[in-house]
Formats: C-alpha cells, sequence, structure tokens
C-alpha cells in the first residue's frame, strides 16, 4: 500500500471509532499503539491524526498527546440550529423552485429510524435522522449547503450517540415524533406547519440541553 493508502485505512479507522463512541471524548491516543495494532508506521498514524485534528475531532496537548475531543453542549447546539435553519429555508423555497421532496425516501428514513428505536439501535436511528433532513435540504439542489451539512453530520452524530451512552436515564429517540411530524406536514402540503416543526425542535433541543446542564 502507498503511503496515501495507509494514512487514509488510518484515518477511516479512527474516525469511524471516534463517531461511533468507541473512541470515548478524554481517550489518550498512543501512536505507537494504534501504528502496531493497524500494522504500519507511526507516519501514516500521525497524518491521520494531524486530519482529525484539523476537523476537530482530537486535540494535541502539549507534553500529553492527542486526546479524542469533547463536543461541548454550544458547539453542538450551534451546529445543530445551521442544520435546523437548512432545513427551514429549503422547505420555504422548494415550491417558488418548482423542485419537490422524495417523499419515499423521507418514508424509507422514518421506517428506519422508528425500528432503530424498537430494537435500541441509537447509532442507526441517529444516522437516519440526519439522512431524513438531508434529503429535504438536497431537494433544491444547492450543492454548498448540502456541503454545510454534510459537515456538521459525523460530529452530531458523536456528540449525539456519546449523550445517549451517558445518560441512560433520560429518554431519547425524540425525532422519531418530530420528523413523523414534519413528514405529515410535506404530505399535507402544509409547508408552514413543517417550518413551525422544525424550528421548534431547535428550541426543545435547546431547552433539553439546559436541563441535562450541558451548559
Amino acid at each position: 500500500m502507498t503511503s496515501q493508502s495507509l494514512m487514509n485505512t488510518a484515518y477511516t479507522t479512527l474516525r469511524q471509532r471516534i463517531v461511533g463512541g468507541s473512541l470515548m471524548p478524554g481517550t489518550l491516543l498512543s501512536e505507537n499503539e494504534l501504528a502496531e495494532e493497524l500494522q504500519m508506521s507511526r507516519t501514516p498514524i500521525r497524518n491521520a491524526i494531524t486530519h482529525l485534528e484539523s476537523e476537530g475531532f482530537v486535540v494535541s496537548l502539549k507534553n500529553r498527546g492527542v486526546l479524542v475531543k469533547e463536543i461541548s453542549g454550544k458547539e453542538m447546539l450551534d451546529m445543530y440550529e445551521a442544520m435546523m435553519s437548512l432545513l427551514v429555508y429549503a422547505i420555504d423555497v422548494k415550491t417558488e423552485r418548482n423542485s419537490s421532496i422524495d417523499m419515499a425516501k423521507l418514508e424509507d428514513c422514518l421506517e428506519h429510524q422508528f425500528k432503530a428505536e424498537q430494537e435500541d439501535d441509537y447509532f442507526t436511528y441517529i444516522q437516519n435522522n440526519f439522512m431524513f433532513n438531508r434529503i429535504i435540504v438536497s431537494s433544491i439542489n444547492n450543492h454548498a449547503m448540502i456541503a454545510i451539512m454534510d459537515m456538521y453530520v459525523d460530529k452530531l452524530a458523536m456528540a449525539s450517540y456519546i449523550n445517549y451512552k451517558l445518560t441512560p436515564h433520560i429518554k431519547h429517540y425524540s425525532a422519531n415524533k418530530l420528523n413523523k411530524s414534519i413528514y405529515d406536514a410535506l404530505k399535507a402540503g402544509d409547508d408552514e406547519e413543517a417550518k413551525l416543526m422544525a424550528k421548534g425542535a431547535y428550541v426543545y433541543a435547546r431547552s433539553r440541553m439546559f436541563d441535562n446542564g450541558r451548559f
């Protein structure tokens, strides 16, 4: 394998572990241990870590090494607000642009979300939740907006999944009810109601994070 391929392998492996919660925030990463585990030199490991640091998944601390970074409540809420803003805008302009949302794909995401809740598969649930939002934003064919959404998805998925693991006493899967309400409003042609539901989701998320001591 080329050095670039080795770096990509190390990067993908570490990113998946961080986003999937197997490497929790505060975990110290050892270049030597990772190099031995992945059977490669430290150079591609170091390059992969540099890439992850540029994306905000890890942080280098002088004389301590590299730590998996915690996504703060403020950062999480800012990203969520940005995503909901994109969602509201896409719903708002889709008619004047003569574009349409793929309702069949939205329904498929909902089915996977509810199935994931029944099986207590939170990671599958959260992935389909974000895909639900992405389908709506994609309907207006703005690639810059889609790129912004894609940039936030993994960080939000990581933060949401870790919060789920750390707060088993709190009821989760709230996006199932929200997305079903948005779907029903869109299907009925009530775009204003769909936008109100999306705006209300941010207010609810903010209130819940304050109640849970995330600020």
